[in-house]
């Protein structure tokens, strides 16, 4: 006897009792489903599809034929509760298989979707579960929700300087709750307090959930938008897509534009004259003088710097980066630099070298330097009431010098006598007493040395002879030429 196309009643109720508890089908599937990412929650759905009936898609079945006396079915079920059910009389299109599940549905929280399908021929079987998780609560920032800045940028803004130091501004977002992996957080430096200049944003890990997050504006980001009031915030928003949170923004002062170093040239405080050019006799720097840098001069606690008197590298050149006292912008010239200088117009100026290392040069100076005044005679035991008599002449003529101003190691001292030729007045000759002597120091009396009696009896008797100075301040380069005194030779006994 032949078989109809469809099992006996009996046969089909045995079956479904056979395989009503076995889960036969793959779990439905909710396309707008966040991608899973790694230590973050699973199957999360955006925030933006909770307030639409959510599409929920299911996968053909096997063994399939619907029709008007055995239809199929696939019944929907969220957390348990049956959601809806679909009926088909009629081969299953696949354009048909989906449900939407009412907003009503789509509360905060961990739900559970699951289908079940009931064939033609009575067999029921439920799908593996679907878990999906809905988040509808955005993070909360903290009371004081601003960003936490270091003290000093705080209190002196944004510079150059800093930047330079640091290469960035750092700043530390306060802790907030809900905080989450997969929340973003996006930061700004705008010129107000709702800029949309977007610094930079981050995705926080399951490393950064808890610990405090700092966040970064190089530098060069700055340093575009230049000077002035500027402000630095911060939004959050978690993987879900919730509402945006944003934070109070922080005014600071951005200055980092490096500002014109003024500065002036500097002046000798013994010297007199106008602010580029002076004159500074010797006698009021006997001891010394005093170049000192205007209290105008734009400098730093930590800047190094150096004052020049002269050329560097010239002869009675000098340079210090030692004040007379810390802090002070006053700076001692040794006595011998200005003898060195002694009859000349010499510059003078100050170099900064700042924290970073650039070196910054003032304006110059001049400085003239005067003669010396009031310098001693020569003069010998020899030579009695202007006269030298070679009568009374021992075996020599012993020459001596008073101590003088600037008197110090280093000088060189040269003593001869001019006169004319015994025997031929028309010509002259030349007695060294002493040539390029190094003088050993300050002394009260210097003994420059001497000339014999025969050597003076070259000199014609009954006129006048020259006994001339000069010494050298500057190793040689230059000499000042001391009073000489003029004696007449004679020879009586």
């Amino acid at each position: 006897m032949p078989t109809s196309k469809h099992s006996t009643q009996n046969t089909s109720a045995a079956l479904a009792n056979r395989f009503e508890q076995v889960a036969f089908y793959v779990p439905p599937v909710v396309p707008d489903l966040l991608p899973n990412e790694p230590d973050s929650l699973l199957n999360l759905l955006p925030f933006k599809a909770v307030f639409l009936p959510l599409r929920v898609e299911f996968a053909q079945w096997g063994n399939s034929d619907p029709t008007e006396e055995d239809p199929e079915t696939l019944t929907l079920y969220w957390n348990g509760r049956e959601v809806r059910t679909l009926i088909w009389t009629a081969p299953v299109q696949p354009d048909e298989l989906f449900i939407e599940v009412p907003v009503g549905f789509l509360s905060e929280g961990q739900h559970r979707l699951h289908y079940q399908v009931k064939l033609f021929n009575g067999m029921r079987s439920d799908s593996e579960a679907l878990e999906i998780n809905i988040d509808k609560t955005p993070p909360l920032l903290a009371d004081d929700d601003e960003l936490i800045f270091p003290p000093d940028v705080i209190s002196n803004g944004v510079t150059d300087r800093y930047l330079k130091e640091h290469g960035e501004l750092t700043a530390q977002v306060p802790p907030y709750l809900g905080a989450d992996v997969g929340d973003t957080v996006s930061w700004y430096w705008s010129d107000s307090p709702v800029g949309k200049q977007l610094v930079d944003r981050l995705t926080l890990t399951k490393a950064e959930v808890g610990m405090p997050l700092h966040v970064k504006i190089p530098a060069d980001f700055i340093l575009q938008l230049s000077d002035g009031l500027r402000f630095a915030r911060y939004e959050v928003q978690d993987r879900a897509g919730t509402a945006l949170q944003r934070s109070l923004a922080v005014a600071l002062h951005a200055a980092v534009t490096p500002p014109p170093r003024q500065l002036p040239p500097p002046f000798v405080r013994q010297a007199s004259g106008s602010d580029y050019f002076s004159d500074l006799l010797p006698a009021d720097a006997v001891a010394g003088a005093t170049l000192t840098i205007p209290a105008s001069a734009s400098l730093e606690p930590d800047d190094q710097v150096t004052v020049f008197w002269g050329v560097p590298g010239a002869p009675g050149a000098y340079q210090t980066d030692t004040p007379i006292s810390p802090g002070s912008r006053e700076y001692t010239v040794p006595a011998k630099y200005i003898a060195m200088n002694l009859n000349s117009r010499i510059p003078l100026h100050y170099q900064v070298k700042a924290y970073d290392g650039q070196l910054h040069d003032s304006a110059p100076h001049q400085v003239s330097i005067g003669r010396l005044h009031g310098l001693p005679l020569i003069h010998s035991d020899a030579i009695r009431d202007n006269q030298l008599n070679l009568a009374k002449l021992g075996a020599q003529a012993a020459f001596s010098l008073p101590g003088w101003q600037f008197m110090d190691a280093g000088q060189f001292i040269t003593v001869y006598i001019e006169g004319v030729k015994r025997g031929a007045i028309d010509q002259k000759i030349t007695l060294p007493v002493v040539t390029d002597m190094a003088v050993p120091g300050a002394v009260t009396e210097l003994a420059v040395g001497s000339v014999t009696k025969s050597a003076l009896q070259a000199l014609e008797v009954d006129y006048q002879f020259y006994v001339r100075v000069k010494v050298s301040f500057d190793d040689k380069r230059t000499w000042v030429e001391f009073p000489m005194i003029t004696p007449t030779l004679i020879d009586q006994p």
